[in-house]
């Protein structure tokens, strides 16, 4: 009987294991055999000891997976994942332990309700395997989605709620309204955890909505704003056509004269009346990038500093179409944004210290398919670490949570053809982005 009992044990953890790597979908490292070995041998020895060695043995299990699956870097799929395994785990055996508690009540010998216990061991083995494999996609959505925060502590608050009802049930001696209490407590504490989450993500998704309405708002009144200033563009180079004509003929007899200056002064004088310089200048080149997510980030972002008064210059010589094939447009569009936020934010600092402040960014397409973006700005005269500004964290300003270039560091490493560098030459900071075309397999 004691072989059986240690065998159930073998399968339980062998069981948890196989549930792991089946809801995370990581692949099982050959390399740290020993690793698995050592959390098989301690998860055995533990499970003879009780609920508090069952606690230790659980802690150590998520440090030893995260420790063998830390490339993958993905702290709260892993924990949670076992979290949730280990929850159901221990529900379950409190079921089983209420069972036998009920079976006891009637006139069996020891030893058949001894190999009932082991009946409904295997038993709810396979509860819990059914359990996990079929919620397993629906587990590891959760564990990396918007809401995986919320999920993963709402996961470890019933793991919580259930390893104390387990020990306090313990110690109660099976006394049958104790069983009751503990399982009523456990289903209530249960279906408030799942209506806490469902509350928790719906206010989400309606914020997120109102969030999501006001960026489309934000952008509309953007386009607007862009598509008058190319309707004033066309009325002022309209009129400017339409009267050059008049304007050349009564310059012509100074001209014809030698009288240049006067000719130079009157170019002038129109100019400053008839066109607006700056405001030509607003969205220049804008027009040659052909994607639209793009597109309108640049907009945004011109826009911004023409409303703020940051003196800026945007370059796009080439008509830019598409990316290439493996990168992500929302990805390019959070690079340009948070390396434009970044530009302006200096520029005010600038600003408001009374010091000239500047933005250059260009922007580039081959026709190979390659794409470059660069953006420069002034800085103040403070130096930089190049490896620091770069940690999440980092911030030379205040209230400022530093995760700019980090947040933007993430992005890069998906992506092998994807190139950044920084420079800090003398009163500058300089962002160069390069994403090479992918290379074609050979056939």
């Amino acid at each position: 009987m004691t072989e059986l009992y240690l065998l159930a044990i073998l399968v339980s953890i062998l069981l948890d294991i196989v549930l792991f790597y089946k809801v995370t979908k990581l692949k099982v490292s050959k390399a740290h055999f020993l690793f698995y070995l050592l959390l098989v041998i301690i998860g055995v020895i533990c499970s003879f000891t009780g609920y508090k060695a069952i606690l230790f043995y659980n802690v150590l299990a998520i440090v030893i997976l995260n420790i063998i699956h830390k490339d993958n870097n993905n702290l709260t799929l892993i924990s949670g994942t076992l979290i949730y395994i280990f929850s159901v785990d221990l529900i379950i055996e409190l079921l089983r332990g209420v069972s036998l508690d009920v079976i006891e009540k009637f006139n069996m010998s020891k030893n058949e309700i001894e190999w009932i216990n082991l009946g409904c061991i295997f038993c709810f083995f396979l509860i819990t395997y059914l359990i996990v494999f079929f919620s397993a996609n629906w587990i590891r959505k959760k564990l990396t989605g918007n809401n995986f925060r919320i999920f993963f502590w709402l996961i470890l608050y019933l793991y919580l709620v259930t390893l104390v009802i387990a020990v306090v049930y313990k110690g109660t001696k099976n006394i049958p309204p104790a069983t009751i209490f503990f399982l009523s407590f456990l289903i209530v504490q249960f279906i408030f955890s799942l209506g806490l989450y469902y509350l928790m993500v719906k206010n989400q998704k309606v914020l997120f909505k109102k969030s999501e309405q006001d960026k489309i708002i934000q952008e509309q009144e953007q386009l607007q704003e862009y598509t008058k200033y190319l309707e004033e563009s066309e009325d002022e180079l309209r009129a400017f056509r339409h009267d050059y004509r008049n304007m050349f003929n009564s310059l012509k007899i100074s001209a014809q004269e030698g009288n240049t200056k006067e000719v130079i002064q009157k170019l002038d004088e129109y100019t400053k009346a008839n066109l607006n310089a700056k405001a030509f200048e607003k969205y220049r080149d804008v027009n040659h990038i052909k994607i639209k997510s793009l597109k309108s980030i640049i907009i945004a972002k011109l826009t911004e500093m023409y409303r703020e008064h940051i003196p800026y210059n945007f370059e796009c010589s080439s008509e830019i179409t598409k990316l290439p094939k493996n990168i992500n447009e929302i990805d390019l569009v959070r690079i340009v944004g948070i390396s434009c936020d970044n530009a302006i934010e200096e520029s005010k600092v600038l600003i408001e210290q009374n010091q000239e402040a500047h933005i250059e960014i260009m922007a580039y397409s081959s026709e190979r398919g390659e794409f470059e973006y660069e953006i420069q700005n002034k800085r103040s005269d403070s130096e930089i670490s190049i490896k620091q500004i770069q940690q999440s964290g980092y911030s030379t300003k205040k209230s400022h949570s530093g995760l700019g270039l980090a947040n933007i560091n993430s992005i890069k490493n998906k992506y092998e053809n994807m190139t950044i560098s920084y420079e800090v030459p003398e009163g500058y900071f300089d962002f160069y982005l390069v994403i090479e075309p992918e290379e074609e397999s050979e056939e």
